[in-house]
């Protein structure tokens, strides 16, 4: 989509919203997700235990939890080239999966829903060509079944939504990408075919098949792709860009006619209750379309909606449940600097309001059901004495490493984003948790904080959003002020100006 079709889209969404009354909202229920497995594995500040109670009561509803294959295969044996002898693939007690309940058992204590995605990589056992000593090329999709097999049958009293695998586009999750050979005497000196989506037709076929029969109740998702590909391919271990992913895991081509030869000979479709997915936008704000057709950020959701109809119009991915696949925004965030210098392209505030913007975009969209947060903390910055930062980690978190808050700690429970176009103007707010309607007093005000006056009260709808028609202004700022219903104290939300969309 291109710039100009994209501002008319976001426009025409905006004209749309500004016929409801003020208080009402056109999208449904967003849950709000949490990502942070460090938290969950106890090495984050604080403790496990009373970081999952602020989850709760900053508003999140869901957690996404990780069941990585070559983690909870016994470890002495994930290295072998055969699954050891009496080893039974689909019982759960072949794993070990006391880790794995811990997690899942720290989240529901607090009543928050769990999203499991199974996911390799794999044992070394678990790949179809094993003497490469790589579980994470080429997995074989009747042992990862066996495996999905497990880990439902573990888990199904307490979790009902899964996601099967994860950034199959990333070589860091499932290799080959692609197979190339060199063309010395061509231009250009490599020719690269796909791989990596032929390979996850499968697993995605077969652990959907497996959950569902081992969790009949379950929702399962499929895709989970990162948001951005190489447009050049060089190697075998290049990230596929998402859209071109999906295509070709579709068995069609760039005009989505249907392809019929080599991998793609005997096709069968990848059914999925919802389509998982990871919009970051990294040194994108959420309003900018990647210029790579095949790629999708926050800002590209109408791209890849538009992508995903017309493979399921076409029977190429079948939808579940469902006449289109709802979303799953299972993983989003802005990596900030500080204190990241190397991958961290915003400062905490640009994060902060650049989340809240991307906040309102999902809440906007119908089809997207969850929106989570990648992470609640930093990680380590994992450089050495030299400061060389090669190992560098994830910095999105609403905290640093050591647990102090950073911009995006004041506005997550709160979020509100404003906005104007040639016509209008409007601000959008939730309160979190959002599981009630909650009254709210809209101020408005210059730069100064004592500036703020009230400028109408308004009820939320029972997920606590509300959306308030006003002046188209250049200078003037809105916050909100509620008292929180599980702790009856004042809270006063981030002020914000209109953004020019």
């Amino acid at each position: 989509m291109t710039p100009r079709l994209l501002r008319s889209a976001l426009v025409a969404a905006t004209v749309a919203l500004l016929a409801l009354p003020s208080g009402a909202f056109a999208a449904k229920d967003l849950e709000v997700g949490i990502a942070d497995e460090n938290v969950l594995n106890g090495n984050t500040p604080g403790g496990t235990d009373a970081t999952v109670a602020k989850w709760k009561a900053s508003g999140v509803q869901d957690v996404r939890i990780f069941a990585q294959w070559n983690k909870l295969v016994p470890q002495d044996t994930k290295g072998e080239t055969k699954m050891p002898a009496g080893f039974v693939p689909d019982d759960p007690a072949s794993y070990d999966l006391t880790n794995l309940d811990a997690k899942i058992d720290a989240v529901v204590k607090h009543g928050l829903n769990v999203t499991l995605v199974v996911t390799g990589p794999g044992p070394v056992w678990g790949s179809s060509e094993a003497p490469r000593q790589n579980g994470t090329w080429k997995p074989d999709p009747a042992k990862f079944a066996k495996f999905a097999t497990a880990i439902a049958k573990n888990v199904g009293p307490k979790v009902a939504r899964y996601i099967v695998w994860n950034e199959p586009n990333q070589s860091y999750w499932l290799q080959p990408q692609y197979s190339c050979v060199s063309r010395p005497s061509t231009q250009p000196p490599v020719k690269c075919t796909s791989v990596a989506p032929h390979l996850y037709r499968e697993l995605a076929r077969a652990g959907y098949d497996a959950i569902h029969a081992a969790d009949p109740d379950a929702r399962v998702a499929i895709g989970a792709t990162s948001s951005y590909g190489d447009r050049l391919t060089s190697s075998a271990n290049s990230t596929t860009p998402p859209l071109a992913f999906l295509r070709t895991m579709g068995c069609v081509n760039a005009k989505y006619r249907s392809i019929t030869t080599g991998d793609c000979k005997g096709f069968k479709p990848v059914t999925g209750d919802a389509l998982a997915y990871h919009p970051h936008s990294t040194r994108f704000s959420p309003g900018k379309p990647d210029p790579n057709p095949d790629n999708a950020r926050m800002a590209d959701l109408p791209r890849l909606i538009k992508a995903i109809d017309r493979l399921t119009t076409r029977k190429r991915l079948k939808v579940q449940g469902a006449s289109r696949l709802p979303l799953w925004l299972d993983e989003y965030g802005y990596q900030t600097n500080p204190p990241d210098k190397q991958d961290g392209f915003q400062s905490p505030s640009t994060a902060a309001a650049y989340l809240q913007w991307g906040w309102w975009l999902a809440a906007s969209n119908p089809r997207v059901q969850t929106l989570t947060q990648y992470e609640w903390f930093d990680e380590s910055l994992g450089e050495d004495k030299n400061g060389d930062q090669t190992f560098n980690k994830w910095q999105s978190g609403l905290y640093t490493f050591d647990g102090k808050p950073k911009a995006l700690a004041a506005v997550f429970a709160n979020p509100i984003f404003g906005w104007r176009t040639a016509k209008a103007a409007n601000v959008w707010g939730q309160v979190r948790p959002g599981d009630t309607a909650t009254t709210v007093r809209l101020q408005r005000g210059g730069k100064a904080s004592s500036s703020f006056k009230d400028y109408k009260t308004v009820k939320t709808d029972k997920y606590g959003i509300f959306q308030v028609r006003v002046p188209r202004s250049t200078t003037q700022r809105y916050r909100f002020i509620y008292v929180d219903p599980n702790t009856q104290t004042e809270v006063t939300s981030a002020a914000t100006a209109l953004r020019k969309l």
